[in-house]
């Protein structure tokens, strides 16, 4: 026999965890199925630290992340302990007039600094003829942390996880969605999608359409002196696109270069690209002060992107999409969690 409930929740991280907490602090009688241990290394939501920031070239991402940050300091006060971390964000880009311009519409407030003054305050060797803009509201959220203050206040509320529950198939049904796993069979009203990486094998089997493609990104972490601080860094210019730098508690320095990576299959264990750490490497060497050039360790992390970049938040019936970060979800994550608690809510409401 299937066990009833209102939502079911087939996914783990980032998404799958916020919105389990949206829903049981709504009331809802709610199921989160993870097929690892909730915090595993396998899938896009691991490690240490992410960037946040304000600073975006396009105005609703600006929104949205003003709402995020609301809403992270919501579950801060909640939980009791700090997830965000403010050290200010530089961008160093060809062009920043669309990063201005979106900025300003939202009355956010910013720098525009040359090379030498970088170089004065932070340390960080820009190129001469790139601006740099400072947005003092960029930081980092602690990953790790937050995603045990989501699952914390889930729990607290009433949030029912079962871990290493993998999904196997869906069978929708007149009054709702059946769903098999290796933990048995649920019965929910409406179900929730997060599972990224495998969220496109789930449904293509429904006729659900997932226009995604699924690499495996390399990570690399560096070791900085002794009471450095830094903005978070994402260069995106003629030499470098989009480079990223920026603080990974208790090792020092977290870089990668966004969407290098390679096709990947999420049930294959992955290892990190040598080339890539090299050119990841060359650039933190270039630009910012850390100890050695070489990194102290490399790791993966999965990518679930659409072709422009824009994520997957949409109903189908009675399953809920939520997929598809391409790799820059995390900042916005209790902002998806409740999109994706108010689409699962359209159906619990006919």
């Amino acid at each position: 026999m299937a066990h009833e409930h209102d939502v079911v929740i087939v996914g783990g991280g980032m998404a799958g965890l916020a919105t389990v907490r949206t829903l049981a602090r709504d009331g809802r009688d709610v199921l989160l199925l993870e097929q690892f241990r909730l915090g595993h290394d396998r899938g896009s939501s691991h490690g240490s630290s992410r960037i946040v920031r304000l600073s975006h070239d396009d105005p609703s991402d600006v929104d949205r992340a003003q709402e995020a940050y609301r809403l992270w300091r919501e579950l801060e006060a909640e939980v009791g302990e700090p997830l965000l971390k403010i050290t200010g964000g530089l961008d160093l880009w060809d062009d920043l007039s669309r990063h201005e311009a979106a900025l300003a519409s939202h009355e956010v407030p910013f720098e525009l600094l040359d090379a030498p003054e970088i170089a004065r305050r932070f340390g960080i060797c820009a190129p001469a003829d790139v601006a740099g803009l400072f947005q003092p509201d960029g930081g980092i959220v602690l990953a790790d942390l937050a995603l045990r203050a989501f699952a914390r206040s889930a729990q607290a509320h009433g949030a029912t996880m079962l871990e290493e529950a993998r999904v196997e198939a869906f069978e929708p049904q007149q009054d709702g969605v059946l769903v098999a796993s290796t933990a048995g069979r649920h019965h929910a009203l409406v179900i929730v999608v997060a599972a990224g990486a495998w969220a496109k094998r789930l449904l293509d089997p429904l006729g659900i359409d997932v226009p995604v493609a699924v690499t495996r990104e390399t990570v690399a972490y560096f070791r900085l002196p002794t009471g450095t601080k830094l903005p978070t860094l994402i260069e995106s210019t003629a030499t470098v696109h989009e480079a990223y730098a920026l603080e990974a508690p208790r090792i020092g320095l977290k870089a990668a270069i966004h969407q290098t990576g390679v096709p990947a299959d999420p049930d294959e264990p992955g290892r990190p690209d040598e080339v890539l750490v090299g050119r990841i490497a060359d650039w933190v060497a270039q630009r910012l002060p850390v100890d050695a050039a070489e990194p102290v360790v490399a790791e993966t992390c999965l990518y679930t992107s659409t072709s422009d970049e824009r994520f997957l938040q949409e109903r189908h019936g009675r399953i809920v999409v939520g997929s598809a970060c391409s790799g820059r979800g995390f900042k916005f994550a209790p902002h998806t969690g409740n999109v994706l608690a108010g689409l699962a809510c359209e159906v619990l409401a006919t």
